[in-house]
């Protein structure tokens, strides 16, 4: 057991290495919030799932974090630890609970549930953004940047409603198309439930990062425009990480893992 708890430890702290790498190395910058969207959820979901949710919240907030205060974004720094930290525990907490002999019925069942709750969301997510930029079209003519007129602002609030659109489809379509491909493979380690974390683990990030930038720049409508990215961000980790998950039970490291 004792040289169990040294692998997991060595490889926890490959993991913080590997998440600081991929949110460093890869910064997109986004709009109106001066943050930026990384392939470093990718890491995020894979500790987790491989190593636990202590490893993935370890990994997820200190490597998160890390990369925050040495690229430049040092004033993300904390609530990146805060929201990263929970994000991996989170993915790791509904992972655990997978089922090895779950059908494969269920699991289809289970991301056909999960992608009629993304649609619902997406599309609530949607009506509330036009609501809030209508009611606050005069305050935000001159605070996004870009926006100079009325007209800019109908421009820019039509292109993030439409983003929102296609995440509304696309995302469903991911998860329902995943699980059929994934419901192939019967193993502990690939199951609908780390689907499950993974999607709720976004959907945190998601919200966490709004009401940071919210808090942090004093102005809750601005920060709606970011959400698009970090919703991009979140599933381009998820595809990844479910990738190199596949790959990986293709060889020893998983029976490493796993041997008590």
């Amino acid at each position: 057991m004792e040289n169990t708890q040294v692998k997991k430890l060595t490889l926890g702290g490959l993991m913080i290495a590997l998440v600081f790498v991929t949110t460093f190395s890869i910064k997109i910058p986004i709009p109106f919030t001066q943050g930026y969207i990384h392939a470093g959820d990718s890491m995020i979901f894979i500790a987790a799932i491989l190593l636990g949710w202590k490893y993935g919240a370890i990994a997820g907030g200190v490597g998160s974090a890390l990369a925050d205060i040495l690229g430049g974004y040092a004033n993300w720094a904390l609530p990146t630890l805060i929201i990263k930290t929970i994000m991996g525990a989170l993915v790791g907490w509904i992972a655990k609970d997978a089922k090895e002999n779950e059908s494969s019925k269920n699991k289809v069942i289970l991301s056909i549930v999960m992608a009629i709750v993304w649609f619902g969301f997406s599309n609530i997510l949607r009506m509330t953004v036009s609501n809030s930029i209508a009611a606050n079209s005069t305050r935000l003519i001159g605070e996004v940047e870009g926006v100079a007129t009325i007209n800019d602002l109908l421009m820019l609030s039509e292109k993030l409603q439409n983003q929102l659109l296609w995440a509304s489809i696309l995302i469903p379509l991911i998860i329902i198309l995943l699980s059929i491909y994934l419901s192939r493979f019967n193993k502990k380690v690939f199951t609908v439930n780390q689907l499950l974390g993974m999607l709720i683990a976004g959907l945190w990030m998601v919200s966490g990062y709004y009401v940071a930038a919210g808090i942090m720049y004093g102005n809750f409508i601005v920060p709606i425009f970011s959400i698009p990215w970090n919703i991009v961000q979140f599933v381009m980790g998820l595809v990844i990480a479910y990738f190199v998950i596949l790959t990986l039970l293709k060889t020893p490291i998983i029976r490493y893992l796993q041997k008590e």
